[in-house]
């Protein structure tokens, strides 16, 4: 048997090679000749998810031919930057070749029942090489204030002024007094609140009034919510210095982020068998998709 992968664009350009290679290697073992484009460049990487793991596939639509990995894991790949290395093994993790009687859609890699339409006319497993998984993510706290690549604790970059274990850049409440920073900032995010005039910004100051109480402590109904306690007609108690009772609270309350996720993907020596017949790649580059994990986060930190 012999094989030959020829890309689909120059199956025009090279006809007179095709013919020529036909004759010269009509002495192959039965004389059965297999093309294929293996041609996936321009396609578009997806992905399903679900009981058995991940699948990643590449449809190409002009040729009826697909691409795809499977990944046997129930954890979540995609919340936090990582590079994941899978090895195949042909049962849990391998690769697809596929040909079909007519081009396959997004569904037939995402149903949970294995399709019988379009046919399989040829199918190739790869079970060895290896299968690089880049994971990128975006956290956001959606508190208007420009990130900066800092390690300041009072910047909203990578320090934690509050030490909840939340970097400033993506915490919900940047100083811990329970009241958000979204919240805090006020209505220009260019000029944030200081409504004790002591040049901290509210949203980085632990007592916003300036009247010798947390914030967090100006909280009489323990609700971990300090804008809803109130003395007369005078606003939330944490905002008035005429009104400076006390009570403990030292507790955080829930904590939520944005957090959206991307991802490349490299198959690197991949072997496909079909019977006796074998196809090699050395490194194939699978691509790239945004945005495969848009999802917020629900976080309480501890105290």
């Amino acid at each position: 048997m012999c094989y030959f992968v020829i890309p689909e664009k120059f199956y025009m350009k090279k006809a007179l090679f095709l013919l020529m290679a036909i004759a010269f290697f009509g002495a192959c073992d039965d004389g059965d000749i297999i093309l294929t484009s293996f041609d996936f460049d321009d396609e578009s990487l997806e992905f399903c998810s679900g009981a058995d793991g991940y699948v990643f596939f590449k449809i190409n639509a002009t040729t009826s031919e697909s691409i795809s990995l499977q990944i046997g894991t129930t954890n979540n790949l995609f919340l936090e930057n990582d590079t994941i290395i899978t090895v195949l093994d042909g049962s849990t993790h391998f690769v697809n070749y596929r040909r079909y009687t007519s081009s396959p859609t997004n569904s037939y890699f995402c149903s949970n029942i294995p399709p019988t339409n379009p046919e399989v006319t040829v199918d190739y497993l790869g079970e060895s090489g290896i299968a690089t998984l880049f994971v990128t993510t975006l956290l956001n706290d959606n508190d208007l204030v420009d990130f900066e690549d800092s390690e300041n604790e009072m910047e909203e970059g990578f320090g934690d002024l509050d030490m909840d274990g939340i970097p400033n850049y993506y915490d919900f409440d940047d100083d811990g007094d329970n009241v958000p920073t979204s919240v805090e900032v006020g209505i220009d995010p260019s000029s944030p609140k200081d409504t004790d005039g002591d040049g901290i910004f509210d949203y980085l100051d632990t007592d916003d009034d300036g009247d010798g109480v947390l914030t967090r402590y100006e909280d009489r109904n323990m609700d971990l919510d300090p804008t809803n306690d109130t003395t007369g007609n005078s606003g939330p108690d944490y905002l008035n210095p005429a009104v400076a009772d006390e009570t403990i609270v030292d507790e955080y309350r829930e904590h939520s982020y944005n957090l959206v996720s991307s991802i490349a993907l490299i198959l690197s020596n991949i072997v496909l068998s079909n019977g006796n017949e074998e196809i090699s790649q050395e490194s194939l580059d699978m691509g790239e998709k945004q945005n495969v994990l848009d999802t917020t986060i629900l976080v309480t930190p501890e105290f």
